[in-house]
């Protein structure tokens, strides 16, 4: 053995002796005390984490949707959710379209709208100027290659050869979308839907399919539309079909997508959200789509959400919102009644909201020419012909207190309508004002026209005495005509007394839907059979001037449908002036003055024959608990939901 490990080897023993001796000297026995057992060391536990809750967002909505199915026509409440579940494709913003998914729209100025020519033959289908798709015969209105507007549009001849403008867009999806399941998505899944939409066994409208020629796609990010030989169109926007999974729904008939689980409970899309279950009667709950193309952003910011259905007018009114079983009220609550109450909550600080007007509105139409007169008006048999003068149904509007009927009801939140178009509408003519209430102007006017209060008394209606096309001696008694409900019965009941006060006796008629609409000949409001009809109208992106057009007057001679849009000019209102300017509004082709030259004639037109007086706005509330952050309503889109991936709670909002 090497003799200095030896010696190492003692010293460390010795060593280890000395230490074990004054280890003893130091113990409890050796100090006197009893020995205990040796007490083991005690490692502090790395504390676990407390998981947090997920961040959760609850909606109240006003009904169980009953199928989420992009072509089954979802009800408004199916729409709230599938906001949570598709983010655009496309959004609508004060009525006019913006981009989601898409790099831009197209136009003709970034190049993504280009026009070519097609040739077409007798008995090819084409669209006329005013759009409809139709078999080319002589005497149909086309625009003819290198012709956009209706100041070149020609009559077609029947026998020479034409070339008609034919419109091209093309679509250009962002880079890096991806269905909620990962998998990327396609020009070909726009292509697919499109297919679906076209298919005959499910209910959508199939208008924009009826005006493609072509829908393909270019690329893996490139869709190209491409029209029916010479439609054109200001809003090709709306020709990009929202997609569809096509790998997960291309086993599936169309038919079957109406009740599928992945088409109708639970459909895949790109959006924020995707659904986690669907408990029904009760709630659906959605979570973190981890592959949402905005979660770079932040977005969005709740965890999960959760829609409970509450029904569209609960009885416990905004108390779910008050007491926190809810952090959103959807405009599919309809508390367009309770509005004074949200005001108050809001005042108070207990809740937010939102309000918008339309783009439904409200308006009172005159029967100026009954079906009975389609033969001959018969003053001996026929109704009298009341509203041929246009004084008397201004007189009318003079003597009805429409700021009065929309502040009782929306507590200032309405306006009254100088027509047909919402306050924020792109094509609005902000220079007229409706016919403010006065009675004493009305009276006047009624007086004028020969509607005599001959006793004297304003409690009993007046008479005629030398009005035109009416008997002498006619009561002014008009019969009013409204589907049963609660605002129908407010409104009638004001308008009642409000015509009383200027001589005019209002018989209120209030009817089941069924009777209410019937079809004609029988029905009163299809039949042309009414003095007065309450009902409501509502507007999209353009104005929809047909609802007055000579040609959409229910006549037995069209089967009581019109010639286009279903017969919806009920009171027989008819000016060729007014006609003419419609008809240019509606074949202006892709000339933006063209357009908003008619459609500042139709309304000026409309405001100074008044077949119909505008009442009111409806007014839409979407409601949030005071902290939540990122809501706003925009009556114009599908949903008060639209940017449901931004909603997020803080201290403030600014």
């Amino acid at each position: 053995m090497d003799n200095s490990i030896g010696k190492r080897a003692g010293r460390g023993i010795a060593y280890i002796f000395i230490a074990s001796l004054v280890l003893a000297a130091c113990s409890p026995s050796a100090m006197g005390q009893t020995a205990q057992p040796a007490t083991p060391a005690v490692i502090p536990a790395t504390p676990t984490p407390t998981a947090e809750p997920p961040k959760t967002l609850v909606i109240c909505a006003g009904e169980e949707p009953s199928s989420l199915f992009l072509y089954g026509n979802p009800t408004a409440s199916a729409w709230s959710v599938l906001e949570s579940i598709y983010d655009g494709p496309i959004d609508t913003v004060n009525y006019e379209p913006e981009p989601v998914i898409l790099d831009e729209l197209p136009t003709q100025a970034n190049g993504g709208v280009t026009l070519s020519a097609a040739s077409v033959s007798g008995g090819e289908l084409v669209a006329n100027t005013e759009g409809d798709v139709v078999t080319l015969e002589k005497g149909t209105r086309v625009f003819p290659d290198g012709c956009t507007s209706n100041d070149c549009a020609v009559d077609w001849d029947g026998t020479s050869a034409i070339s008609l403008t034919q419109m091209t867009a093309t679509f250009t999806l962002k880079p890096g979308i991806k269905w909620s399941d990962g998998s990327i998505l396609t020009a070909d899944d726009s292509v697919y839907s499109y297919t679906i939409a076209a298919d005959p066994a499910l209910p959508n409208s199939k208008s924009l399919v009826e005006k493609t020629a072509a829908y393909t796609a270019k690329d893996a990010q490139t869709v190209v539309w491409t029209g029916v030989p010479g439609y054109l169109t200001q809003n090709p926007a709306a020709f990009f079909f929202s997609p569809l999974p096509k790998n997960q729904l291309q086993q599936l008939a169309p038919a079957d997508m109406l009740t599928a689980g992945q088409t109708a409970q639970k459909p895949m899309g790109w959006g924020a959200y995707t659904i986690e279950e669907w408990v029904p009667g009760d709630h659906i709950r959605m979570v973190k789509n981890l592959n949402y193309f905005r979660a770079a952003e932040g977005l969005p910011k709740y965890d999960v959400v959760v829609y409970r259905f509450v029904g569209s007018n609960p009885a416990s009114g905004l108390l779910p919102l008050v007491n926190g079983e809810c952090d959103v009220m959807d405009t599919s609550v309809d508390l367009d009644n309770q509005v004074q109450a949200v005001i108050d909550l809001q005042q108070k600080g207990k809740i937010n909201a939102q309000f918008g007007q339309g783009p439904e509105w409200e308006l009172l139409n005159f029967g100026i020419k009954p079906a009975s007169y389609d033969d001959a008006y018969n003053p001996y048999a026929d109704r009298q012909d009341i509203f041929g003068d246009v004084r008397t149904r201004k007189a009318i509007a003079y003597c009805i207190d429409r700021e009065g009927i929309a502040a009782q009801l929306y507590s200032g939140k309405s306006s009254v309508p100088a027509t047909y178009l919402p306050p924020n509408h792109p094509y609005l003519d902000a220079s007229l004002s409706p016919i403010v209430y006065d009675p004493e102007q009305g009276k006047a006017l009624l007086d004028e026209v020969g509607w005599k209060d001959a006793d004297g008394d304003p409690s009993t209606p007046r008479k005629s005495v030398g009005v035109t096309n009416v008997l002498n001696g006619t009561v002014l008694s008009l019969s009013y005509y409204a589907t049963q409900s609660d605002l129908h019965g407010q409104v009638a009941e004001s308008i009642q007394s409000s015509l009383k006060s200027c001589g005019v006796e209002v018989k209120i008629n209030l009817e089941p839907v069924a009777q209410v609409y019937a079809p004609a000949p029988d029905g009163p409001i299809f039949g042309r059979n009414f003095d007065l009809a309450e009902l409501a109208w509502t507007v999209g992106r353009f104005p929809p001037c047909y609802l007055y057009s000579t040609s959409e007057i229910p006549t037995a001679k069209n089967s009581w449908l019109g010639t286009k849009f279903g017969g919806v000019n009920f009171g027989g209102y008819s000016n060729p002036a007014y006609d003419a300017a419609c008809s240019s509004q509606l074949s202006a082709g892709l000339s933006a003055d063209e357009f908003q030259s008619a459609n500042l004639a139709v309304q000026q037109i409309l405001f100074g024959d008044l077949p119909v007086i505008p009442l009111f706005y409806h007014v839409h509330v979407l409601a949030t608990r005071p902290d939540l952050c990122g809501a706003s309503l925009d009556v114009s889109s599908r949903s008060g939901l639209k940017n449901i991936e931004s909603y997020n709670t803080a201290d403030s909002c600014n």
